[in-house]
C-alpha cells in the first residue's frame, strides 16, 4: 500500500518535470528530470541496502552497490576531468582504429558498465536465498527496465539525432528508477518487522 503510493507520488513527480521539459520549445529543460533521476538513484540504493541490513541479504546488497554504481558512474561521467582523460585516449586511438573518437568514447564508457553492471546483476541472482528469490527477480526486472534507458536510449540520444530521444532518455528513465523507488519502499516497509538473521 505504502509503496504504490510513494509509486504514484514519484510518477506524478516525474510528469511535472517533464511538463517543464516538454514546455521549454526553444531549448530543453531537462534539469528537473535529470535532478529526479539522480535522487530516485539514491532513495533507490539507500531502500535497497536497509533491507539487504535487515534481512542479512548479500544479493539485495550486490543489488545496492549496483544503483549505487550506477549514482557514482552518472556523477564520474558528467566531470570534466573524466570527459578530457577519455576523449584524449579516444583521439588517440582514432589514428589507428577505422572509427570516430566519439565512438570509441562511448562504446568505451558502455562497455565498462555494462560489464559491471552484469557481473553485479549475475553475482545477485547466483547468491539468492530460496525465499527472497520473488522479490530479487522483481528488482532485477526493474533495473532491467531501467538499464534500458541508461543504456540503448541513453546511446542513441548521446549521438544528438532530436530532442525527441534526449526527453525519452531522461522521462524514461525517472519514470522506471520511480517504479524502483516505489517497490523498495514497499520492501523496506515489509521487512520492518522480520526477525534479523544470525551474524
Amino acid at each position: 500500500m505504502i509503496g504504490g503510493l510513494a509509486t504514484v507520488v514519484l510518477l506524478v513527480l516525474a510528469l511535472w518535470a517533464a511538463r517543464i521539459d516538454l514546455a521549454s520549445a526553444s531549448e530543453r529543460n531537462s534539469a528537473p528530470l535529470e535532478w529526479l533521476a539522480v535522487g530516485y538513484k539514491v532513495l533507490s540504493a539507500a531502500g535497497l541496502a536497509i533491507v539487504a541490513h535487515r534481512l542479512r541479504s548479500r544479493s539485495m546488497y550486490l543489488l545496492a552497490a549496483l544503483v549505487a554504481a550506477l549514482v557514482l558512474g552518472s556523477l564520474v561521467i558528467d566531470a570534466g576531468w573524466f570527459n578530457s582523460t577519455v576523449g584524449e585516449l579516444a583521439s588517440r586511438l582514432d589514428d589507428v582504429l577505422p572509427v570516430s573518437a566519439a565512438f570509441l568514447e562511448l562504446g568505451t564508457l558502455f562497455v565498462g558498465l555494462g560489464v559491471v553492471a552484469g557481473w553485479l546483476v549475475y553475482a545477485a541472482y547466483r547468491r539468492a536465498e530460496v525465499d527472497e528469490k520473488p522479490m530479487i527477480h522483481t528488482v532485477i526486472g526493474l533495473l532491467f527496465v531501467v538499464g534500458v534507458f541508461l543504456g540503448p536510449i541513453n546511446a542513441i540520444s548521446a549521438l544528438g539525432i532530436n530532442r525527441e530521444w534526449l526527453f525519452a532518455e531522461d522521462f524514461g528513465q525517472a519514470v522506471s528508477l520511480a517504479l524502483l523507488v516505489g517497490y523498495t519502499v514497499g520492501l523496506v516497509v515489509a521487512s520492518a518487522g522480520s526477525p534479523r538473521l544470525p551474524e
